[in-house]
């Protein structure tokens, strides 16, 4: 790639077809991209949505990417699509000449005039179909750390005309990207993601822990079916409960989350929740005989049946245990300390305070409505010794919510002490 002074640019490419677009696929350095390409306000007039596009972009991850580029050796990007109007931009077709050489053969029909350069003036205005969080990341990084301008990221370049059909069209073109883009979901994430640390910490363990290794759904979604004989919880309940009992520093975690901390800090993690695993077991008999147990014995079926069941073997109260136990960590309280007290705690899901909050009876189901997750969660910090103080509300407040959400009166409702952390 190839820039005569400030305003012409040379770009390598490959021209296709799809639909009734004509696009060209190439790659731009950085230095390009921060310097040339803006946001696709452009497709509109109006200020106000000018003004929309660019709120959104300012609210997105951008800082995050940046963040990325900066830090992460391994980092790469998918293409980005970029609208070009104005200007005289040519395609400079480069020819394929036959040749002898062993096993190229004949050059296909389609191929010819694919290849050329693609050649900017320096006066059309291009902006960010697909990808304008990146561009804003790429603009901050470069800004950072110049060194960054001459690596390249592959760029799909379509002709915008500047009038109204012309805007019309691309914005279609910028929804439909966005609509049928299918976002990387949670399971996708713990299976690949090497930059995310929760992943990686949930990797490690399901290879490793003894409780997690066997007895483990991989099955799609966070609940876990009544049904499941075999297994103690869901992949998706393990990455939540990790992503829950781990953070310290909420900024650095979302960085973790993002971009890859270093060796050192991921040991720490495992070992972390490697520890926090291993007191669960110790503390919570059932958890042991499950993984100490052959599958055919199907363990998991005698905490989790048509009465309830276990607490935790229901991601609801694995998470609110979990919840609880992060809350009296932060103030100083051992997790030994915190799990030797919780074992005390009523752990059927068919007695006081779970059945009716967290267990319809009736329907023999699971209640998981966030409301209900959230009074049972405090009951549960409450029940330990927990100032109600710390969410803004009290014992009373607790109890006429706890009513509520059973269709009793207030003065009917107990909430328990079972121990005081």
């Amino acid at each position: 790639m190839t820039s005569n002074g400030s305003k012409e640019l040379k770009v390598p490419g490959l021209r296709a077809h799809m639909g009734d677009w004509v696009y060209y696929i190439t790659f731009l350095r950085m230095r390009d991209i921060a310097e040339r390409i803006s946001l696709a306000t452009e497709i509109h007039k109006s200020s106000i949505l000018k003004e929309l596009i660019q709120r959104e972009i300012e609210r997105s991850h951008a800082e995050s990417i940046r963040e990325y580029l900066i830090r992460q050796k391994e980092r790469f990007f998918n293409s980005l699509v970029v609208g070009v109007y104005g200007g005289s931009p040519r395609w400079a077709e480069l020819a394929i000449h036959p040749t002898d050489r062993k096993g190229f053969g004949k050059v296909p029909d389609y191929i010819e005039g694919a290849l050329g350069i693609l050649i900017f003036d320096g006066s059309e205005r291009l902006f960010a179909i697909d990808g304008q969080h990146r561009v804003v990341g790429i603009k901050r990084a470069v800004a950072d750390k110049p060194e960054l301008g001459d690596e390249e990221l592959s760029t799909i370049f379509v002709a915008h005309a500047n009038n109204a059909q012309g805007m019309e069209r691309t914005r279609r073109l910028f929804t439909t990207l966005n609509r049928y883009a299918k976002p990387v979901n949670k399971m996708q994430i713990i299976a690949l993601d090497e930059d995310d640390v929760v992943a990686i910490v949930t990797r490690r363990l399901l290879e490793s822990h003894p409780l997690l290794d066997r007895w483990t759904s991989i099955k799609k979604g966070k609940n876990i079916s009544g049904r499941d004989r075999k297994n103690f919880t869901t992949i998706i309940t393990v990455y939540d409960v990790l992503d829950m009992y781990l953070p310290d520093d909420p900024k650095a975690w979302r960085s973790f989350k993002k971009s890859r901390p270093s060796e050192h800090a991921i040991s720490a993690f495992f070992k972390q929740a490697r520890e926090f695993w291993n007191e669960l077991m110790s503390f919570f008999p059932p958890l042991r005989e499950l993984a100490t147990s052959n599958p055919d014995q199907e363990i998991a079926a005698q905490y989790r049946n048509r009465d309830g069941g276990h607490l935790l073997f229901r991601p609801v109260g694995l998470s609110a245990l979990t919840q609880v136990t992060k809350w009296f960590t932060e103030s100083g309280i051992s997790l030994r300390r915190i799990l030797r007290h919780a074992v005390r705690v009523p752990m059927s899901l068919d007695d006081e305070p779970w059945v009716g909050l967290l267990w319809d009876p009736t329907n023999k189901r699971m209640i998981v409505r966030s409301e209900n997750q959230r009074v049972a969660q405090r009951i549960l910090y409450y029940g330990l010794g927990g100032k109600l103080s710390r969410f803004n509300t009290s014992p009373r407040q607790l109890r006429e919510e706890l009513a509520g959400l059973l269709g009793t009166r207030p003065e009917e409702v107990t909430l328990h002490r079972w121990a005081e952390l």
